[in-house]
């Protein structure tokens, strides 16, 4: 296997095709990069702006090049050089007609050959939960009726631009009392099979294809939709039902990816679906055409680690895996899945204790007990709202797994046991299987099934039966109990990712740097010795894996993330900002009957946003609509995700209204006062911050773990979470080195030229110190020595050092990149004892650093913010 050395994440779409990566190119090769790492590139649903809404998975899009574009994309990458690695989505499609598979299950119901290809509960007609109102309502108001799809050659309901196929077995039904052409439809449609619909489709665009029979038919459907009791009766006799897309939280007949109705899941667990859903992927992978897989939303599977094995079996060794999984404080990948590590998110949670102050006792970080509860608040609330028909399903599943002393179908009980166990758990699943359950999963459901109980005591029976069925214990339904555990564990982690990112990182605004993909939301800083123990867990269980900084689903770009972190180091210095701009826009503040809007924890979560969003200069006229665009927009998406006052379902447009007008006043040219405070004050934030974008950097280049850099962030990335975060990029030359003497205004130079000089290092000469290379933390001793942070990489022949400050809110020299001198004065890097001491060259600024027991920092970060030290 040929392991990256650095990857570039390029999101594909939105302007972005083969033909613009081949020009980008040679930028990447400039820039060190050994593998282009893209974003789905499978036929999605048209107008698509991510790709993960597939609807054709053996298919290279062609809104993209089709697969001559990516054949030219790899040959030219090839010639260069480079790799590719591709992000597959095997957990979902879209639920689209545009999807030939998902169109099929519609037209024929559980007779389609694709019926067993989505995960469908077909003890009921297949809900479709797309309509604005009810089917009766959108009847009545004239929005559904009958035609033909020209395209299928298949009789339809027509709801707006979408066709829904009728069955053929209902066609006798439309055409009933037709003219002896319509009525050859009706005879073709009686002896339709599944298995011949090309056929069917053919023989049917046989009869209306004079103009004559296709006025005829037309004119039919127009005057049969005009009768509702007949447009009632044929939706009865479908094997789906049209419903209200807000019906989808109670009834629902598919799985979903987390509680998108437009997603549907696949089940991948079947070989036969994962050869039909992989074909393109392996055809690509013999022949030679790409070098690495990003398996998406790997925790949605029925059974991941089997996926794996069947993965890596099928691939080959020779193939780079990683999966996307989110990883909780102390939780490690399992060992027995064959991959080689993660998309990287619990690298951006060492960097959280590398660069947040953890002496501060500012009230930053909320009593862990009472975050604990809010969490739970957190996902109780989801689990009876967005995934309550999830819920019920299991509730179903579970009744039947108790005999018949068990409480009746349906019991509240049942539901509230199993809202209890899923709140509790402390990860986003286990991985229970019909092979038993590991020592850790057992762990976890002990302490879920004690805390579920202590909530819900009245439900304690349904508690034991329900982790009867997780353990996998010896019951003789082993398929019912099969089919529960798999579902509960699919479950969990949506909510997981719905409560805690989408919901309780959205309402908790004291500290947004700690509200991150991956982040824990009861944790509490544990500074470097934690960030050194992550680190070398990293070395030892995932070298491979990636080190991410942004990816397209980070909630805020890396560089804003950085300046946020020095709220930590300062916090009194926010607080009174914050109280000084309140009482400056309090007339701007609408009082409505619900509360002030905005309230205060939003209004602080409002500055904090925007403190992450400033630009680095001084704030021109001309920028200010641009960036009100964005926040506000953010603004809106951030209300709704809390789900306080306001939700993508239930919008409250008034309280909204309030907030955005609210953001649209503090960004008014005419508000001077406070644009002008906000600005002067938010001028240390930044300038910490570029030195903590720097650190983070350069910790992502030289530690453990293979480095991936997100479109356009190896220069400024101050973007919100999407869809800003997927914004076109404009690439620009590499400096080929770092300036004499760096200023602020040289960051995003300096950024690019340190990730180009660092991953020229990694691709060469430094390739097998920084891929197997020991990690070793270096001891820093003096007055600032909390203030710097030094580890080692070293093999039997070589070493490295890197040397990154941390904590500088006040030390810059003026608008410098560098730390004042004073800072560092009687603080030393102290060598390892028992080491030979070796002559080192800075690599970024070209000087030499004697060899020495005791190395001064000052010496070692004089000129620029961070070091790399390799072996002269």
């Amino acid at each position: 296997m040929r392991l990256p050395t650095a990857t570039y994440r390029l999101q594909f779409r939105n302007g972005m095709d083969f033909a613009k990566a081949v020009e980008l190119i040679p930028y990447l090769v400039r820039l060190g990069i050994s593998h282009l790492y893209a974003s789905p590139i499978f036929t999605a649903v048209r107008g698509s702006t991510h790709g993960y809404d597939v609807v054709d998975c053996n298919e290279i899009d062609p809104v993209l090049g089709g697969r001559d574009g990516f054949c030219g994309l790899v040959r030219a990458l090839r010639a260069n050089g480079l790799g590719v690695i591709l992000d597959i989505v095997p957990n979902h499609m879209a639920a689209n007609l545009e999807n030939e598979w998902w169109h099929s299950v519609i037209e024929w119901g559980r007779a389609s050959e694709y019926a067993g290809h989505f995960d469908i509960d077909w003890q009921q007609p297949l809900t479709l939960p797309f309509l604005g109102q009810s089917f009766e309502e959108e009847v009545a108001t004239g929005n559904v009726r009958l035609a033909f799809d020209r395209e299928r050659n298949c009789l339809a309901l027509k709801y707006y631009e979408a066709l829904y196929p009728l069955t053929p077995a209902s066609y006798p039904a439309v055409l009933e009392d037709a003219n002896p052409a319509l009525e050859t439809i009706a005879a073709i449609a009686r002896a339709a099979a599944p298995g011949d619909a090309a056929r069917f489709h053919s023989e049917i665009a046989s009869v209306v294809e004079t103009p004559s029979a296709a006025a005829e038919l037309d004119e039919g459907l127009e005057k049969l939709s005009a009768n509702e009791q007949h447009l009632h009766r044929l939706h009865q006799m479908q094997p789906w039902r049209l419903t209200s897309w807000k019906t989808a939280r109670d009834h629902l007949t598919y799985r979903r990816f987390f509680e998108i109705t437009g997603l549907v899941g696949i089940r991948v667990e079947n070989p036969s679906v994962f050869a039909d859903t992989h074909r393109l992927v392996f055809d690509l992978v013999e022949e030679g055409l790409i070098d690495g897989l990003r398996v998406d939303h790997i925790d949605g599977l029925a059974d991941p680690e089997s996926y794996l094995h069947r993965l890596r079996q099928r691939a080959g060794d020779r193939i780079y895996v990683i999966v996307e999984k989110i990883l909780e404080s102390n939780e490690a990948l399992p060992r027995d899945w064959p991959i080689d590590g993660t998309t990287g998110y619990e690298f951006i949670s060492a960097l959280a204790e590398l660069l947040t102050d953890e002496s501060s006792s500012s009230g930053l970080w909320s009593e862990a007990r009472a975050t604990e509860k809010a969490v739970i608040e957190c996902k109780l609330q989801v689990l009876s709202h967005s995934f309550n028909t999830e819920v019920m399903r299991l509730g179903r599943l579970a009744a039947r797994l108790g005999g018949n002393d068990h409480p009746p179908l349906g019991s509240d009980r049942l539901a509230e046991a199993i809202r209890q166990l899923v709140a509790a758990l402390p990860v986003y699943r286990t991985y229970v299987s019909d092979r038993g359950a590991s020592e850790r999963d057992s762990q976890i459901l002990d302490e879920i099934g004690s805390k579920a109980l202590a909530a819900a005591p009245a439900a304690g029976a349904e508690i034991a039966t329900i982790l009867a069925a997780l353990r996998r214990s010896g019951s003789a339904d082993q398929q019912r109990q099969s089919e529960f555990r798999t579902r509960f564990q699919q479950l969990s982690g949506a909510v997981m990712a719905k409560a805690v990112e989408d919901t309780f990182f959205y309402r908790r605004g004291d500290y947004l740097a700690a509200n991150e993909v991956g982040a824990a939301p009861c944790w509490r800083p544990g500074g470097v010795d934690r960030f050194h123990e992550m680190m070398r867990a990293r070395a030892t269980d995932t070298p491979h894996g990636l080190s991410a900084t942004s990816t397209h689903d980070t909630k805020r770009g890396e560089d804003a993330r950085a300046r946020l972190y020095v709220i930590s180091e300062a916090p009194d210095v926010w607080a009174a900002a914050v109280a000084r701009w309140h009482d400056m826009n309090a007339e701007r503040i609408r009082h409505l009957a619900g509360g002030d809007a905005p309230e205060a924890s939003v209004e602080q979560y409002l500055y904090q946003s925007l403190l992450g969003t400033w630009p680095i200069k001084r704030l021109r006229d001309e920028d200010i609509p641009s960036l009100r665009e964005r926040i506000v927009s953010f603004a809106v998406k951030a209300l709704r995700e809390a789900k306080l006052r306001t939700s993508w379902d239930s919008p409250d447009e008034q309280y909204e209204t309030a907030v955005t007008t609210f953001l649209a006043d503090l960004l008014d040219l005419r508000n001077r006062a406070f644009l002008g405070d906000f600005e002067k004050t938010a001028v240390p934030f930044i300038q910490a911050g570029l030195i903590n974008s720097l650190s983070q950097t350069l910790v992502k280049l030289t530690g453990p773990g293979i480095p991936d850099v997100y479109q356009g962030s190896e220069r400024l990335n101050l973007s919100l979470v999407d869809p800003d975060n997927r914004r076109s990029f404009s690439p620009l030359p590499s400096p080929s080195k770092l300036p004499r003497t760096p200023t602020i205004s040289d960051f995003e130079d300096c950024k690019q030229s340190l990730i180009g000089i660092c991953l020229g290092y990694h691709r060469n000469e430094g390739s097998d110190l920084l891929t197997r290379g020991e990690y070793l933390p270096l001891d820093v001793q003096g007055p600032g020595s909390r203030h710097a942070v030094a580890f080692m990489r070293r093999t039997e022949g070589e070493l490295s050092i890197t040397v990154v400050p941390r904590l500088v809110f006040g030390h810059m020299e003026r608008d410098r990149l560098s730390i004042t001198a004073g800072l560092w004065q009687d603080t030393y890097l102290v060598w390892p004892e028992g080491g030979d001491l070796k002559r080192l060259r800075n690599l970024a600024k070209g000087s030499i650093v004697e060899p020495r027991p005791h190395l001064p920092i000052a010496d070692v970060l004089r000129g620029f913010a961070v070091a790399f030290l390799i072996q002269e």
